[in-house]
């Protein structure tokens, strides 16, 4: 399952389609608010985080990062890393803006 974190909902609505269609589950949300009981629940394989919707709450994603192994654990790519995300240690890649969502199945399975 790939857990995509981003509060931009028309293009996370058209990758759910995408990965629907290639029978990949996919789950997303639109905030880093509150979210770690989800890694804990959903147990994806890999976590696609936009940098500017964590930015939104860095303070919040830092303390559910700091107090939830299973999300230290899971392989993070973070859309249009600026840096900002240093803390989070199990980063495996970045994806930059714009990019072909019907492409983006073939390059984030190599995470």
């Amino acid at each position: 399952m790939i857990l995509w974190v981003d509060k931009n909902t028309f293009a996370t609505t058209l990758l759910e389609d995408i990965f629907k269609k290639r029978n990949i589950s996919f789950y997303t949300i639109n905030s880093v608010e509150n979210f770690s009981y989800l890694v804990e629940d959903l147990k994806p394989s890999l976590m696609v985080l936009d940098s500017q919707t964590a930015l939104e709450n860095l303070e919040k994603l830092k303390l559910q990062y700091d107090s939830s192994e299973a999300l230290r654990n899971l392989p993070v790519i973070i859309i249009d890393d600026q840096g900002n995300l240093d803390f989070i240690h199990n980063k495996r890649g970045t994806l930059s803006r714009p990019f072909d969502p019907f492409k983006i199945p073939d390059i984030i399975k190599f995470y």
